[in-house]
């Protein structure tokens, strides 16, 4: 299943990744993830959401 990821990290940097599957986060997500937002739906940017 894919879907758009955004990775909250200690250093106050947010990576958002679209397009990728669920089971790739394992080999992105570090010690320094604080917290990851996983949406399984496209995302409509040009909405606001």
């Amino acid at each position: 299943m894919k879907g758009l990821a955004i990775l909250f990290e200690e250093n106050h940097t947010v990576t958002i990744l679209e397009d990728v599957e669920k089971e790739q986060l394992e080999e992105v997500v570090d010690e320094e993830t604080e917290a990851v937002l996983w949406h399984d739906e496209e995302i409509d940017w040009d909405y606001g959401y």
